[in-house]
C-alpha cells in the first residue's frame, strides 16, 4: 500500500499502547477505521472521481482562506524586523554562532553561514515576496547545506541562532513549494492532496509561531521539525521512520488537540465534504429547470387539448418532448452519484470519529463501533476490488446508510471549518 499506510503503522504502537484487552472491540474498530480511511484514500476516484474534479472545487475556498504566509507577511511589512520580541535574541545567538566558528578557526565556514544568515535575514524582512524561481531555491537549498554542516559543530545559544536560519530558510521554499503546486494544479491523487494540506497546515503553524513568539526560547526544535517533515511529505516518495511518525503524533496533539492520522484524513472528509455540496447544488439546479420545463409542458399539452396551438407553441411542445427524457436521465444520474457520494462522505466521518475518540465516549454507543468495522470492510472490498455501489446487495448498502446516516451533521460541520478558520 502507500505512505499512509506506513504512516498508520508508525503511529499504531502508541496507539495499542492505550487500548486493553477489554477494549479489544475498540481496538479492532480503530483499526479497521484506519485501514478503511486509508484505502478511501488510495482508491478514492473509484468512489467519488478523480483527484482533479475535487481539488477544482475545493481550490478557491483552500487558496482564499489558507494561503501560506499571507498573515505573516503582512505583519513583517507593517514593521522593521528588529522590532519582534524574539529577533534581538536570534540576532545575539547569529552573531554567537559566527564567533564559535571563527573559535574553530572555521573561516570559510563562517563566511558561508554569515551570507546564509544575512540571506534568511532579508527573506524574513519581505515574506509577502518570499516565494522563489528555481534559481532562488537552489540557492536557498545551498544556504541550508551549509547551515546544516554548522549546526553540528555549534551548541547552545549558538546552535539556536542556526535552527532559526535554518527555519526562516525551510520556510521560505516550503512555501514555495506549496506555492507551486498550488498555482500549477500539480496533485497526483488524494493521497498527494492530503500530503499537500498537512504541510500546509504545518507550514501555518510555523507561521504563527514566529509571529507570536516573544523571545528566541518560544521557538524550539519542534518547529525546526515540523518544517523538514511538512517538506518531507511534499516529495513524490516521503521517506518518515516510525519514531519521526511517533514524534509527529506528540506534536500535533499537543499543538492542534488532535492526534496525527485524524490530523491527516480530515483533509479528505473536508475536501469531499465541499464536494459534495457543490454536487448537491448541481442536482438542485438541474432538478429545478427539469421541474420548469415539465410544467411548462404540462400547460402546452392542456392548451392543445383545449384549442390548436400556434406554430411557435407546438415547436416549443416539441423541442421539451424531445429534451425531457434526456434532462430526466441526466439528473437521475446526478442524483444517484450524489447518494453514493453521499454516503461515502458520512461513513468516512464515522471512521474518523473511531480515530479521534477515546473509548470512553463510545459508553452506550457499542453498536457503533461494531457498525464502523463492518462498514469499513465493506468499503475496503469496494475498494480493493473496484465494486461500484450497484454491485453490493440491499443489507450492506442499508448498513452504510444508516451509518453514514448517524454522522451526516459532523461531516457537514467538518467541512463547513474550511470557509470559517481565519477568515
Amino acid at each position: 500500500m502507500g505512505f499512509f499506510s506506513s504512516l498508520l503503522d508508525g503511529v499504531k504502537s502508541a496507539a495499542s499502547a492505550i487500548v486493553d484487552a477489554g477494549k479489544a472491540i475498540v481496538s479492532k474498530a480503530k483499526e479497521v477505521a484506519g485501514k478503511a480511511l486509508n484505502w478511501m484514500a488510495e482508491k478514492a476516484e473509484s468512489f467519488v472521481g478523480t483527484v482533479k474534479e475535487v481539488w477544482e472545487k475545493a481550490k478557491p475556498i483552500i487558496e482564499t482562506v489558507i494561503r501560506p504566509g499571507v498573515q505573516f507577511a503582512a505583519k513583517w511589512a507593517a514593521v522593521n524586523l528588529p522590532t519582534f520580541p524574539w529577533v534581538s535574541g536570534a540576532l545575539t545567538a547569529f552573531d554567537k554562532a559566527l564567533g564559535v566558528l571563527l573559535a574553530w578557526d572555521q573561516t570559510d565556514m563562517a563566511k558561508k553561514v554569515d551570507a546564509a544568515i544575512k540571506w534568511a535575514i532579508s527573506k524574513a524582512k519581505d515574506l509577502r515576496n518570499v516565494w522563489m524561481n528555481e534559481t532562488e531555491m537552489a540557492e536557498a537549498e545551498q544556504h541550508e547545506e551549509v547551515l546544516r554542516e554548522a549546526r553540528g559543530q555549534t551548541r547552545g545559544e549558538a546552535a539556536q541562532g542556526i535552527d532559526i536560519a535554518l527555519l526562516i530558510t525551510n520556510y521560505a521554499q516550503l512555501a514555495s513549494r506549496i506555492k507551486d503546486v498550488l498555482e500549477n494544479n500539480n496533485i497526483s491523487d488524494f493521497q498527494h492532496y492530503l500530503r499537500l494540506r498537512a504541510a500546509q497546515k504545518l507550514l501555518s503553524d510555523t507561521e504563527k509561531r514566529l509571529t507570536e513568539a516573544q523571545d528566541i526560547n518560544a521557538i524550539d526544535n519542534d518547529d525546526l521539525f515540523l518544517t523538514e517533515i511538512a517538506a518531507e511529505l511534499l516529495k513524490a516518495q516521503p521517506q518518515i521512520s516510525d519514531a519521526q511518525a511517533e514524534r509527529l503524533d506528540e506534536i500535533i496533539l499537543q499543538r492542534f488537540g488532535k492526534k496525527l492520522i485524524p490530523f491527516v484524513f480530515e483533509e479528505l472528509i473536508i475536501a469531499w465534504g465541499v464536494n459534495l455540496s457543490t454536487m448537491e447544488k448541481e442536482w438542485k439546479k438541474l432538478n429545478d429547470n427539469l421541474s420548469k420545463k415539465k410544467v411548462e409542458m404540462r400547460r402546452l399539452e392542456t392548451s392543445q387539448r383545449l384549442a390548436e396551438l400556434s406554430a411557435e407553441e407546438n415547436e416549443k411542445l416539441a423541442k421539451l418532448k424531445a429534451e425531457l427524457p434526456k434532462l430526466s436521465a441526466k439528473m437521475e444520474q446526478k442524483r444517484k452519484r450524489t447518494s453514493e457520494m453521499r454516503n461515502y462522505v458520512f461513513a468516512a466521518e464515522g471512521f474518523l470519529q473511531m480515530l479521534e475518540k477515546d473509548p470512553e465516549e463510545f459508553t452506550g454507543k457499542e453498536y457503533m463501533l461494531e457498525d464502523s468495522a463492518t462498514v469499513g470492510m465493506l468499503i475496503i472490498d469496494c475498494a480493493q476490488n473496484g465494486k461500484r455501489w450497484e454491485e453490493l446487495n440491499e443489507d450492506d448498502q442499508a448498513l452504510i446508510i444508516d451509518f453514514a446516516n448517524i454522522f451526516e451533521e459532523a461531516s457537514r460541520a467538518r467541512a463547513a471549518q474550511l470557509v470559517e478558520v481565519e477568515v
